[in-house]
């Protein structure tokens, strides 16, 4: 049976959301999978469109820049995922001013160049350049991950797609296990790693 990653993003679906990222320096970027040593706002406000009854989901944002809540960063830190950088952050609805807190940006430190690229299904958006970018960056119809390229690891972006954010199976198990009475509500998707 081949390894399972899921790709992680919020619910798309979903009526409410982030309507607009705070303003960040030009350098900064959430995709690199690198450290950011740049002082960025303390919180990060995030505008959202969520109605003052509605329940915030505990992963929204973009995938560029996705904000978790307290409750599952704590739950993806317990099974062992510490590559990352969290940044306080702060969601407001400005039509209603209702807030909440609690909320992470959420930076992953690592990049992997892991996708199988006979076995997935994609579209070159632009070739790989060896002074720029090595791989070329795609969007994936159906992405199919090469095992000996993820080095087993529990949460990474991937390089030819950065804005894919990817977690292993034993992650996703354990965040199911430990759902909360109201759901987690993001979209999982599986990804085999052969």
């Amino acid at each position: 049976m081949a390894t399972l990653y899921y790709h992680v993003e919020a619910d798309y679906y979903s009526d409410y959301g982030v309507t607009m990222n705070p303003d960040l320096p030009d350098d900064v970027s959430f995709v690199k999978g690198e450290i950011i040593t740049v002082q960025l706002p303390d919180p990060m406000e995030f505008e959202v469109n969520f109605p003052s009854d509605k329940d915030v989901p505990h992963f929204i944002g973009f995938n560029s820049l996705p904000v978790l809540s307290e409750l599952l960063l704590k739950t993806i830190m317990s099974c062992g995922v510490d590559n990352f950088q969290t940044f306080p952050a702060i969601l407001k609805n400005p039509e209603t001013g209702k807030f909440w807190k609690g909320f992470f940006a959420l930076n992953v430190i690592g990049i992997l160049a892991a996708a199988d690229p006979v076995k997935s299904e994609s579209d070159i958006i632009m070739e790989g350049d060896p002074d720029g970018v090595d791989v070329p960056l795609v969007g994936f119809n159906t992405i199919v991950l090469d095992k000996s390229k993820t080095y087993d690891m529990l949460m990474f972006r991937l390089a030819e797609s950065p804005s894919t954010l990817l977690i292993h199976d034993t992650v996703y198990n354990h965040i199911v296990a430990n759902k909360p009475a109201t759901g987690w509500n993001f979209i999982a998707t599986e990804v085999d790693a052969v």
